[in-house]
């Protein structure tokens, strides 16, 4: 059913596992495709009640597959993909718990934001490099970061690209915890066991009585207007120039 993620239900716990562990689980359309569909399903299966995700490999994501962004590429697929994942994260009313070990950049740090409970390798390095390949910011993240973390912060993360560290992403609350190295699904895994002992009903309120008002609503609309910079951005020579320096093994 799947081409790039497993996908496992056991006892009421979902689990989806992005599986491209030689490209460090890039994410390229096909990708996106089915983490979205695993979403929904997860979301409309009743037997479902926690969804945990992780990475095969010891390895969270390397955020989007560059060759995605070439001119031979399938930047609309790229488009409908960001938008897809998003808007069924802003819609989502079963909470959703990351376990991330290695990297997670792009999208992988991202997702930090639309979770509700994460955990963390201590040794795993975060980067938003959006300005290091030359586009926008996505995921929401141009506006949802700073209300997490503190303007000064989402602008150092944003504007330098740099790499940080679990245990800065604990210090800002992005993560419940970072954890032992490999140890990230094993916690994340405990704290769903938890959650299977409680009320579901509670814990969709509590999730849904949290988010802002027009919480969807304005995802949406925050990932849209970056797609657009991001596309735009994309189509000037320097963005490619940058592309291509990054797949050649440059830094």
């Amino acid at each position: 059913m799947y081409q790039d993620i497993e996908y496992s239900l056991d006892n009421g716990i979902a689990v989806i596992t992005l599986n491209r562990p030689k490209v460090l689980n890039a994410i390229r359309v096909q990708t996106y495709t089915d983490i979205i569909a695993a979403l929904k399903d997860s979301e409309q299966n009743d037997d479902v009640k926690v969804i945990v995700m992780t990475g095969a490999g010891g390895k969270f994501t390397a955020g989007n597959d560059l060759r995605d962004l070439l001119p031979e590429g399938d930047l609309k697929g790229v488009e409908q993909g960001v938008a897809g994942i998003f808007d069924a994260l802003a819609a989502m009313e079963k909470p959703l718990i990351l376990a991330q070990e290695g990297v997670a950049v792009g999208i992988g740090a991202n997702l930090l934001l639309h979770a509700d409970l994460a955990y963390a390798g201590n040794s795993i390095r975060y980067s938003l490099p959006f300005t290091k390949i030359g586009v926008a910011a996505e995921g929401g993240s141009s506006v949802l970061l700073k209300e997490a973390i503190g303007a000064k912060n989402a602008a150092d993360l944003l504007l330098t690209g740099r790499f940080f560290s679990a245990a800065e992403a604990e210090k800002w609350g992005l993560i419940n915890a970072a954890v032992e190295d490999g140890s990230a699904l094993e916690h994340a895994m405990k704290a769903a066991q938890a959650l299977l002992q409680n009320s579901q009903g509670s814990i969709r309120a509590i999730k849904q009585l949290g988010k802002a008002e027009g919480h969807h609503e304005r995802v949406n609309k925050a990932v849209k207007a970056e797609m657009e910079e991001f596309s735009a951005l994309l189509q000037t020579p320097e963005t490619q120039a940058r592309i291509n320096h990054v797949l050649k093994g440059g830094k």
